[in-house]
């Protein structure tokens, strides 16, 4: 999964506009020199040196901007010469002077952001990460059908006019994905255009005259797969980088360990039940019946979330529970198997002393591990 960092997003907006700054820097200088020897070359003034800056000077404006730095961070302290430096360089006589230091300033702040990719964050960064990362993949799930529904009508369009006699021939019937154009006939990696039809189909009001309206009902395959997808994702998202990442921070402020399955949020407990009905129901409610927060599921039937119920997750993300330190702790939990891979012949010498001592395999696994943390928990 991508990790969600914004030193790492920092690095990647810093690296590219160093390029194009140090690429500026040379084409000044090239037709400086160049002016000094020949006649009738290009004079580069002001508005020159503004231009050619001035993709650089948006995106790191515009990413300050984004970022909201503030406070004392490690982050903004990195980021404040390179922020004073944009806002410091001068198209004038200054200019080869300003311009050198705004590129000296990014290339002194790349490999703090290097370190800083693995450094510790404060419970607001880490919770504004992730509702940023949550609100991005909700950007992407709920306009992921729009191309479809542009396809389908792009479809439908021609051939209803060749149906009603407007048209000598017809569109081709099926749907090349790699091409995302139609074709005539099918094959690997085509679909018949009916098959898109019937995913994206949301149901109907039919109207015929003098005969009485009648509604047909119908939940579109597109959403139920969007939407399956984005919940696996979210649950991803919390489960595998940001719950460590929140008790982390917590543990240095507590007396007490502060552990992962301490750190507990309703909501995102329901995006777990909803998604693991989803991945190992066929979507029918199950485990979700026992939701909190998101009650749109009934048990035993399927889950025909809506948009609407999507949109309102914007509104339902716990930010002021999260950054709200653990008050209980959580039993260990049920046993589980060790990582990894040992020597055959350690193995062998260590279950051999184990059985010497009457030592069960849990209990020899728990002593040797225990042993090893105690040896290496010093400072």
């Amino acid at each position: 999964m991508y990790k969600q960092s914004r030193s790492k997003r920092w690095l990647g907006v810093l690296r590219e506009q160093l390029a194009i700054l140090q690429s500026a820097e040379e084409s000044f200088a090239a037709f400086a020199e160049a002016a000094k020897h020949q006649q009738g070359v290009r004079v580069i003034g002001e508005r020159d040196r503004e231009v050619m800056t001035s993709t650089a000077r948006d995106q790191i404006k515009l990413t300050l901007q984004s970022q909201n730095l503030g406070g004392e961070t490690h982050l903004a302290k990195t980021l404040d010469p390179v922020a004073q430096a944009v806002r410091d360089l001068s198209f004038g006589d200054g200019f080869d002077e300003t311009l050198r230091t705004l590129i000296n300033s990014i290339e002194n702040a790349l490999p703090l952001l290097e370190v800083q990719m693995a450094a510790d964050d404060s419970i607001d960064e880490i919770i504004g990460e992730l509702e940023r990362a949550f609100l991005i993949s909700l950007v992407v799930t709920l306009t992921s059908h729009n191309v479809l529904i542009q396809k389908v009508a792009g479809w439908e369009g021609p051939h209803q006019r060749f149906l009603q006699g407007y048209l000598p021939t017809d569109v081709g019937h099926y749907f090349d994905v790699k091409t995302l154009d139609y074709a005539e006939t099918g094959g690997p990696g085509r679909v018949h255009m009916q098959d898109l039809v019937s995913a994206i189909n949301g149901g109907a009001v039919i109207m015929v005259a003098a005969a009485r309206p009648k509604t047909v009902e119908s939940y579109p395959e597109v959403q139920a797969v969007s939407y399956a997808q984005w919940f696996s994702y979210a649950y991803s998202l919390w489960e595998e980088q940001f719950r460590g990442r929140i008790a982390k921070c917590f543990d240095r402020q507590a007396e007490t360990k502060v552990r992962s399955n301490d750190v507990l949020n309703d909501f995102f407990g329901d995006i777990r039940l909803i998604r693991n009905d989803f991945v190992h129901n066929k979507g029918v409610c199950k485990e979700s019946a026992a939701v909190k927060i998101l009650k749109w599921v009934e048990r035993g039937k399927p889950m025909h979330i809506t948009a609407e119920q999507m949109m309102s997750l914007i509104d339902l993300f716990p930010r002021d529970e999260l950054i709200v330190p653990p008050s209980t702790r959580q039993p260990s939990g049920p046993p589980t198997k060790i990582p990894g891979k040992v020597d055959p012949q350690l193995l062998e010498d260590v279950q051999q002393r184990g059985r010497e001592l009457q030592l069960t395999d849990d209990e020899l696994a728990q002593a040797v591990l225990s042993a090893w943390l105690a040896a290496n928990s010093g400072s």
